[in-house]
């Protein structure tokens, strides 16, 4: 009798759930009938700032809608991504962010707002970004080595470098670079990478840690030197420069950018934008822009991201704790 009611009692909440989902479904027919509004984490000048604008277009043209970007920086990314999470899982709102605040913020930040295998429902990694490890021109310093030399000749010297927040990629090269070489570094946080590009420019910190779309444009101008990638191997748009690793072994991060819907979006909304933004970015004119920001195409199902979301995460919850970093 007990397992009859047991039986009975899970037969509704499926049905209710089944029902749940089929009238979803059902409405999906009518959308989009308003704006959609991507969310970038970041200020402007950031990858996730340039990517959303990039995939702007070819929504608005397939869907018939307007498509509004709005930048909203704050924790490392984890402000405008918390903003997403809360919101309806109708498809009006949709995250463009690299992937710390999916990824890594949740290991480095005290108090974080949401669950990051939870809150989202992935639609599609649009493309793999390279993180650069850079310095202002004035530094007397021009490849990774003599940085090191530079800092331990100079200990008296205030070293700072800039990230993008606490928990981002360019958080973590920095203490990944300050553990491995033992150089004394004072972590500076920013709204963004954007900003951190702009005071490394001035001056106000002397290195920064910040993707291609903020870096290169002011490297092509002489403000700011890159020194090396954070990457596993040099990349193919930007042969000169030689990953950190080839110095201080271990010094590597991912970096990418996704679009992700909060969970519960139904899954034909999900499969149609991931469909037409799978057919942009394998255009020649898209695959253009993205080299010139030293990005590569990425794409898949929203499997594939899902997966790929869940072992990077694993990994960072055993490498951040190793490497001595304790929420803040």
């Amino acid at each position: 009798m007990k397992f009859s009611r047991r039986a009975a009692i899970h037969g509704v909440t499926l049905a209710g759930f089944a029902f749940a989902i089929g009238l979803a479904v059902a409405q999906t027919p009518n959308w989009p009938s308003r704006p959609i509004t991507i969310i970038a984490p970041y200020p402007p000048g950031a990858s996730t700032d340039f990517i959303a604008r990039l995939i702007r277009d070819p929504l608005e043209e397939q869907l018939k809608v307007p498509v509004v970007v709005e930048n909203r920086p704050g924790a490392g990314g984890t402000s405008g991504a918390a903003q997403v999470a809360k919101s309806d899982p109708d498809g009006y709102t949709l995250l463009v962010t690299v992937n710390a605040p999916v990824t890594m913020n949740a290991h480095m930040q005290k108090n974080f707002p949401f669950d990051p295998m939870k809150a989202f429902t992935p639609v599609i990694k649009v493309a793999d970004v390279v993180m650069t490890l850079a310095v202002n021109a004035k530094l007397p310093v021009n490849n990774v080595q003599e940085l090191i030399d530079y800092a331990k000749k100079n200990p008296d010297q205030k070293m700072s470098f800039g990230s993008a927040g606490i928990g981002s990629a360019h958080h973590i090269a920095g203490e990944l670079l300050k553990q491995k070489t033992g150089i004394n570094m004072v972590h500076v946080p920013y709204r963004g990478g954007g900003p951190a590009i702009q005071d490394l420019v001035a001056g106000h910190i002397p290195i920064s840690f910040g993707t291609t779309p903020a870096v290169l444009p002011q490297a092509q101008g002489g403000a700011i030197r890159i020194l090396g990638l954070a990457e596993e191997k040099r990349s193919p748009d930007l042969p000169g420069i030689p990953t950190i690793a080839e110095t201080v072994p271990g010094v590597i991060t991912f970096t990418w950018v996704g679009v992700f819907a909060p969970a519960g979006t139904p899954k034909p909304i999900v499969d149609r934008i991931n469909a037409i933004i799978a057919d942009a970015i394998v255009k020649p004119d898209f695959i253009a822009k993205l080299k010139t920001q030293g990005a590569t195409v990425a794409g898949g199902t929203p499997e594939d991201l899902q997966k790929s979301m869940k072992a990077e995460y694993d990994h960072w919850t055993k490498v951040i704790p190793s490497i001595g970093i304790t929420p803040e």
